[in-house]
């Protein structure tokens, strides 16, 4: 069993290439996108149950069916749709209007607006049923459970599912995103930015052996501006060392559904919708050893020198340094320490330093350095990575090293003005990239942006 799980699409001929990417001859579960479309005109349904102008809300639900009947019929390229999905969509809007006529006291906002990805699934369904796909569409809110600790409850859903599904022969069965059920058997919707988590326990409880993430972004890092791997095509890595490219900075999955994947022996991949044959991360268990995967740059961080004034005893030092960014949620990125000295690469504010400098050391910083992660799987005591990349960078300052917590990654910290080409140095050596001969060309300036943050 496989899972497939796409991101917010818009046009018509984005939708028509999901088949495409779906194996029609195996088993999988489709969670497919939600439109934009439909998302703004629940919203409007929404504000005008919210103001109580009531008598507005037929002609805006009349709308969403008359635009979502053109959809559908420009989506199948056929001026009507097949009885069978009709009467489908005619019963969703039937209970739409019910739902909305109900006194105000029992309307809730997210059973509301999860008819944005019940619709949304219909008109992926409607299609699939145009190609004469063997579809079924299920509702999620008939057994994924959410638990009294706010989370999804896998060990009901998995018995509200085998219930469910006992006698179903479909092969593609589609199933709308975010939808669960609380303990008081009402429909919610989950937040959007919990979407990937909410595929992550769709494959568990399908006992899936592979997730699928179809983003319409580039695969990036905290700025959404930045591609991650758009140099590399068929890119695999274990589940250590997604972890490790997190913690520089990219946001490839969340943690969570990193976790989770881990444990059930789930492979993770996340492709690019518009290319997915150059623009794939698979995420695996599989080790391959001695082998760098990524050298990965964080940028405009700050390197910071803290002196122990002898005001406190070494381990009292360490203590309040640890403590003075916790007060003022410092991101730490590395840190190396002897008793009295400690080195750190963090996000700096203003109070962090003004509380250390003014209480018990002496600070100095250095603005804007780069942190460089190199980023694999390796044997620390064997392979000596640290040994090679001092090596390797012997004419740039390196301000700091960090590595030996595990055998995923070696971190440095140089200034900022040698960031570019400490990179272009461990990428040529390390991942067999030759960038030192290009590194005056706008594809350098390209590749160092894309492993950058």
């Amino acid at each position: 069993m496989k899972i497939y799980s796409f991101e917010t699409i818009t046009s018509i001929e984005d939708v028509r290439q999901i088949p495409s990417y779906v194996p029609l001859g195996e088993q999988v579960v489709l969670i497919p996108p939600s439109f934009p479309w439909i998302k703004d005109q629940m919203q409007d349904i929404a504000i005008s149950l919210y103001n109580f102008d009531l008598g507005k809300i037929p002609s805006l639900i009349d709308g969403l069916k008359t635009k979502t009947a053109e959809f559908i019929s420009r989506l199948a390229d056929a001026p009507e749709s097949c009885p069978a999905t009709s009467s489908v969509i005619e019963n969703l809007f039937q209970t739409l209007h019910s739902f909305v006529n109900r006194p105000l006291n029992q309307i809730k906002d997210k059973e509301l607006l999860s008819f944005t990805e019940r619709l949304s699934g219909l008109i992926i369904y409607s299609y699939f049923k145009h190609l004469k796909v063997n579809v079924s569409l299920l509702d999620p809110s008939l057994f994924v459970c959410i638990g009294s600790n706010s989370k999804i409850d896998t060990e009901k859903s998995a018995e509200c599912l085998r219930t469910l599904i006992q006698d179903q022969d479909a092969t593609v069965s589609i199933l709308p995103a975010r939808i669960c059920k609380n303990g008081l058997e009402e429909t919610i919707l989950m937040p959007a930015k919990l979407r990937t988590l909410y595929a992550t326990h769709i494959a568990i409880l399908f006992h899936a052996e592979e997730l699928t993430f179809y983003t319409t972004k580039q695969m990036s890092s905290a700025s959404p501006d930045e591609d991650v791997c758009s140099q590399f095509k068929d890119y695999t890595i274990t589940y250590n060392e997604a972890k490790s490219i997190i913690n520089a900075g990219f946001n490839l999955v969340p943690k969570a559904c990193l976790d989770l994947a881990g444990q059930h022996g789930i492979n993770l991949r996340i492709s690019n919708y518009y290319n997915p044959n150059k623009q794939t991360i698979t995420i695996t268990k599989t080790s391959t050893m001695n082998q760098i995967k990524a050298v990965v740059t964080r940028k405009n961080a700050d390197y910071l020198q803290i002196h122990s004034s002898g005001n406190l005893m070494p381990f009292q030092f360490l203590t309040k340094v640890m403590a003075v960014c916790g007060d003022f949620k410092t991101p730490i990125h590395l840190i190396s320490s002897s008793s009295v000295n400690i080195s750190m690469a963090v996000e700096l504010s203003s109070e962090t330093f003004h509380q250390m400098e003014n209480q018990f050391a002496s600070v100095s910083v250095e603005k804007d350095i780069s942190v460089i992660h190199i980023i694999g799987q390796f044997d620390q005591e064997k392979e000596n990575v640290e040994v090679k990349v001092i090596d390797l960078l012997k004419d740039i300052p390196i301000l700091m090293i960090s590595y030996g917590s595990d055998n995923n990654s070696v971190s440095v910290v140089v200034s900022k003005d040698m960031g570019e080409k400490a990179q272009a140095i461990l990428m040529d050596n390390f991942a067999g990239q030759d960038f030192m001969k290009r590194n005056v060309a706008p594809r350098f300036r390209e590749a160092y942006s894309a492993m950058s943050i």
